[in-house]
């Protein structure tokens, strides 16, 4: 029996998000650059969460579940400097952002009672983090020589 030495990861495994980034793409944000992103995405997308709690109370809960999504991966990732219970990888941090982002994208497509202009604001919250890990270099690069 042959084997594939390969090692093609399966459709519904976590390394399979990876091929959703083709190999070729320019990942110019840095592990540190993209912690910081993320230190400061959180207090801003839970603000905006807040104002949007009066305007429209469903995307203000799906804007808050990103947040809370957002920050709690955040947390749990061995970033340089690392999160305060780092257990996951960087590259385990990009790919829960490959797979949740869309999946949030949809839920917020189909949630009904959100009108058009807040809608965009919700969709939004969803794209940023797709660009954002397909830019994301799971690899710090070294220091410049001495």
């Amino acid at each position: 029996m042959a084997t594939n030495s390969s090692r093609q990861p399966a459709a519904g495994s976590w390394l399979a998000a990876e091929r959703l980034v083709p190999p070729h793409w320019p990942r110019p944000v840095s592990p540190r650059a993209h912690a910081y992103f993320d230190l400061l995405a959180f207090p801003a997308i839970m603000s905006l969460a807040a104002w949007m709690w009066p305007r429209n109370r469903k995307a203000a809960l799906l804007i808050a579940a990103n947040g809370l999504l957002e920050g709690t991966t955040a947390a749990f990732t061995n970033f340089p400097p690392p999160g305060p219970f780092p257990r996951l990888s960087f590259r385990q941090h990009i790919r829960i952002g490959l797979l949740g982002a869309p999946l949030y994208l949809l839920v917020g497509s189909l949630v009904p009672g959100i009108p058009g202009p807040r809608r965009a604001v919700v969709l939004g919250l969803g794209v940023l983090p797709i660009v954002l890990n397909s830019l994301s270099n799971p690899v710090e690069p070294a220091p410049a020589g001495r």
